[in-house]
């Protein structure tokens, strides 16, 4: 019976040792737990502050979204009537433009042969000037 009291004093022993290593683990989790509740209990208090605060924010960018969207649109539409307008003009200048160049070109030309014939006239005058004071002499 020796055998089994000295086995049972080291189990004994043995147990006391584990008990003196797990109580300072075992301290820590309680610790650990409280702080988790704690922290819990933080959150269940700040986190509908917060979640409200977050659905005002996405309100409010899904209201610029739509109102930058709307002027996006608007402005599209303002540069598409600028560009419509510019075309617009464009093919009036050009109708203007070949309505009116061939007349011009043509009063132009006319003017040119109309100047032309006059030096010729002048030049051809002058000459019989010349050609007749020379008789006389």
């Amino acid at each position: 019976m020796e055998t089994i009291g000295i086995a049972a004093i080291l189990i004994a022993i043995a147990l006391l040792i584990l008990v003196a290593f797990l109580v300072p683990t075992i301290v820590q989790l309680r610790q650990t737990a409280k702080q988790v509740a704690q922290t819990t209990a933080n959150l269940d208090k700040t986190l509908p502050g917060i979640m409200s605060n977050l659905e005002d924010i996405s309100t409010n960018m899904n209201a610029i979204l739509h109102t930058g969207r709307k002027q996006v649109e608007s402005m599209s539409e303002a540069v598409s009537d600028v560009k419509g307008m510019i075309d617009d003009v464009v093919t009036f200048e050009k109708r203007l433009k070949n309505r009116v160049e061939m007349p011009v070109m043509q009063t132009v030309s006319t003017l040119n042969a109309a100047a032309k014939a006059v030096q010729v006239f002048f030049a051809v005058m002058g000459g019989k000037d010349n050609h007749s004071n020379n008789n006389h002499r």
